[in-house]
């Protein structure tokens, strides 16, 4: 009976530590995705329905408040593993994650973390490993994210501003969380507005070549002048 009694706690101990929060992942007509491209002389605007547009959200302690595309690299952020696209959207802007769904790590039920989502343009790739590498090394500057290890100039990629709220599901009796709203709510404050997504550039080998001699050219200054 000790035995059994054992288990049976330990069996609730181990549900526990892999219960899933869960979130409304869907945003509304006054949090849009848009394309920012002005920087290459692209356009901008909301983005086209379709299967265009890949978002995934990530969480981290409520204690931060801000950050950047280049922090989602580092060890504050973790990526859920919670998907969404515009697939099914019908109008611009618009995207979805399947309603009420159960995030896979990071966010359990009751927990209340800061969060936020990020999107790119499907042309980049799916899973957001492929995403980071590119994003890794990286710069964002005049209003483009410039690397050579972008798949593409222009593809596109932003990350929303921060929320906060606690996650629905399991023992909390919480109702599923909605990730993007216009206001306070008593879990918490959601993502209130929309977010850009801007374009991607990868060096063209001449300016690459440019700055690789320039940086040369400096070296050797500095010897002669020492």
């Amino acid at each position: 009976m000790k035995k059994l009694a054992a288990t049976l706690c330990l069996s609730a101990l181990a549900v526990g530590a892999f219960a899933q929060g869960t979130v409304n992942f869907l945003n509304g007509a006054t949090t849009l995705t848009r394309t920012n491209g002005a920087a290459l002389g692209f356009g901008t605007g909301n983005t086209a329905p379709g299967a265009n547009y890949y978002y995934a959200v990530f969480t981290a302690s409520s204690t931060i408040t801000s950050a950047t595309a280049f922090d989602l690299l580092g060890a504050s952020w973790t990526m859920t593993g919670l998907y969404g696209s515009n697939t099914v959207a019908t109008s611009g802007g618009r995207f979805t994650g399947g309603g009420n769904v159960a995030t896979t790590t990071g966010w359990q039920p009751g927990a209340t973390n800061s969060y936020l989502v990020a999107g790119w343009s499907a042309d980049l790739g799916h899973d957001w490993s492929v995403i980071a590498a590119q994003l890794q090394g990286s710069t964002f500057s005049g209003g483009a994210y410039r690397g050579s290890a972008w798949s593409k100039t222009g593809g596109y990629f932003g990350i929303s501003g921060i929320g906060f709220g606690a996650a629905g599901g399991g023992a909390s009796g919480l109702p599923a969380f909605s990730l993007f709203g216009p206001s306070a709510t008593l879990q918490g404050t959601p993502i209130s507005s929309g977010f850009d997504l801007f374009t991607t550039q990868v060096p063209e080998p001449t300016t690459i070549a440019l700055a690789g001699l320039g940086a040369a050219a400096f070296v050797i200054f500095r010897r002669r002048k020492a």
